[in-house]
């Protein structure tokens, strides 16, 4: 919001423009704008039934409005319903998603859910049909087009973690099980497994019951400290024990983009779904992941973190991978503009089993 509102200032139109943030929406309802600005507007997108900012955003009055994102449609063209029905006469004639989906939109199939509940799946949408529609109402921008010069250096360096690391892995994978000093580490579903080996193979796992992050490989926090240390630097994680992992390696952290970009000697360290829109880390000479989120939104968002109109030098990003774990799997998939998901994990899992077998053995061995 500081940013936004020093771009106004700067145009003038400070005393025309009232910046706000969703979680503020409810408190302007029924008011009357000339024009509603709606950044990311793929935050709106939730489908087949709508978020509460898109019902807020329906309570305001409004003769324009004008929707922005850079990835409007990062996992199906079904989470452009609700963002295209904020102008109204996109697709009025139908009452609501359900609806505009069995017109054709949309080819409703079936997916698995929770312990193998069966639901419709949305996801499958007309592209060219969508697309027709709404090409009236769209401008399209790259960011050659928007007179961006530099493209973004991307590259994948792999850690070898330590021991503990591999040996919790494959337990996880190979029994759902395992215990760390004196706590149970448990994944008895499919999510749960997910979930314990993006933590495992960062460093840190929750215990059972505990509900508090144990740190117990610094491998990746000390490689970011010696190979990207002197620089300027961004580091995106994902669990609050990473967090405290960072803080403890780079004392001079803040999660405040405004002090980062006015202070040459800081580190931002952010939460990445937190930090993935509307953060400008522009003075960031390395914007480095410590893993990788299975949201392919988190990708798509945060990597642009770093980008801005005139920067004559390539926004750097690194992504901090532990080698022969579950990221590289993940980072193919989020990639291609879908989320990692347990039918990902299946196809890959007798693989990543193997992988932390051979890696433990290896690190045992080197240990002697």
């Amino acid at each position: 919001i500081p940013s936004i509102e020093k771009d106004a200032k700067a145009l003038g139109l400070q005393d025309k423009v009232l910046i706000i943030n969703y979680e503020r929406l409810p408190k302007f309802a029924w008011t009357f704008w000339q024009l509603l600005i709606v950044d990311e507007a793929h935050s709106i997108g939730a489908y087949p039934k709508p978020s509460g900012r898109w019902k807020n955003l329906r309570q305001m009055s409004y003769e324009k409005v004008l929707l922005m994102s850079g990835t409007a449609s990062p996992e199906s063209y079904s989470q452009l319903y609700h963002q295209m029905t904020l102008h109204r006469p996109v697709w009025a004639q139908y009452k609501n998603f359900y609806e505009w989906a069995k017109k054709g939109y949309v080819d409703i199939g079936e997916k698995y859910i929770g312990t193998g509940q069966t639901v419709n799946d949305y996801s499958n949408a007309n592209k060219e049909l969508i697309l027709r529609d709404i090409d009236p109402f769209v401008v399209r921008m790259t960011q050659e087009d928007a007179g961006f010069e530099t493209k973004i250096d991307e590259a994948v360096r792999y850690v070898d973690m330590n021991e503990t690391t591999y040996g919790l892995a494959q337990d996880i994978i190979d029994d759902g099980i395992s215990t760390l000093e004196g706590q149970t580490i448990l994944a008895d579903t499919g999510a749960k497994k997910l979930s314990k080996l993006k933590q495992l193979y960062c460093g840190t796992v929750i215990g059972e019951g505990s509900g508090k992050g144990i740190i117990f490989d610094r491998s990746k926090a000390e490689y970011i400290k010696q190979r990207y240390g002197k620089h300027k630097i961004a580091i995106m994680y994902c669990y609050e024990a990473e967090r405290k992992m960072l803080y403890e390696a780079f004392p001079n952290a803040t999660d405040s983009p405004e002090e980062f970009n006015a202070n040459k000697d800081a580190v931002f360290i952010g939460q990445v779904r937190a930090s993935r829109e509307g953060v400008n880390l522009s003075s960031a000479t390395y914007l480095i992941f410590l893993g990788i989120d299975f949201a392919a939104l988190s990708l798509l968002q945060a990597r642009d973190r770093a980008s801005y109109l005139g920067r004559d030098t390539p926004p750097r990003i690194r992504y901090i991978f532990a080698a022969d774990g579950i990221e590289p799997e993940v980072y193919r998939t989020v990639r291609k503009k879908e989320n990692f998901t347990i039918s990902h994990y299946k196809s890959c899992r007798e693989q990543l089993s193997s992988q932390a077998g051979e890696k433990l053995r290896e690190r045992r061995m080197g240990s002697y």
